[in-house]
This record gives C-alpha cells, structure tokens and sequence, in this order.
C-alpha cells in the first residue's frame, strides 16, 4: 500500500508542477498580449498535457529500456505526443489552428529536445561524480 501511495503521491506531484508551468507561461503570453480573456479549453488542456507527461516521466522508472539516453528519447517522444493530443487534437482549434499546429508540435518538440540536452549532461555530470566515489571491485584479478 504504501508503495502505490507513493507512486502516486509522485505522479500527482508532476502533474501539478507540470499543470502549474503551462499555465504560467499562458499568463505571461496573456500578459505580453495584454489579454484578460479567460479561456476554460487552455485550462482543461493544460491539465491533460499535465497529465500525459506526468505519464511519460514514468518512463525513467523503467528498468528494461536500459540506458538513460533511451528513457530520454522516448520521453522527448512521449511529450511531444502529449502536447500535440492537448493543445492541437483535444482543443478542437480553440488554442491550435490548422495552418499552425504542425509549427506549434515543431517548436516544442526543438524545446524539447533542448531541455533534455541539458537534462541529459546534468545525468552525466552526477552520475560520473557518484561513480568516482564508489570503490572498484576486482573480478578477475587479484588484489594486493
């Protein structure tokens, strides 16, 4: 019990970072746009985007996909996914129109990509710290 309280204590945790991040940067462009418009379908929309990459940050749970470089690929697949199912399929045109859902799913994908670059060498850079600290156990040659 206490382990599916966990999990899900965490993926409630994403989605709640994640809800919180769409609707601040929606804010900003409202604000830059000097917009006071409400709109119900962003938000719906940004709780299901929330949702879905809540999902695939589940990804790096998974042990049989094998390196991090793998989990990340199919993270930065996973997100791109959740964002065009969001704001381009499940909106029905209210956030995404035709002629620029395709660009829209593009530059997030480009962020995407960029964010887990960063992500990526931060991986790196803790992971080489944590294995200089770890002690080296000899297999096949004897120690003296």
């Amino acid at each position: 019990m206490k382990k599916v309280y966990s999990v899900v204590s965490s993926y409630l945790g994403h989605v709640g970072f994640y809800f919180l991040l769409t609707i601040l940067f929606f804010s900003i462009v409202a604000l830059v746009k000097v917009s006071t418009t409400f709109n119900l379908v962003l938000v719906w929309s940004a709780l299901l985007f929330a949702a879905l990459l809540g999902l695939a940050d589940g990804v790096f749970a998974l042990k049989f996909l094998g390196s991090y470089l793998v989990k990340l690929v199919v993270h930065i697949i996973l997100a791109t996914a959740a964002f065009a199912i969001s704001f381009v399929w499940v909106s029905d045109g209210v956030i995404e129109e035709s002629s620029t859902a395709v660009v829209g799913v593009l530059a997030f994908a480009f962020i995407m990509i960029l964010i887990s670059v960063v992500r990526g060498v931060v991986h790196t850079a803790f992971a080489k710290k944590e294995n200089e600290s770890k002690a080296y156990n000899y297999l096949y040659t004897a120690q003296k």
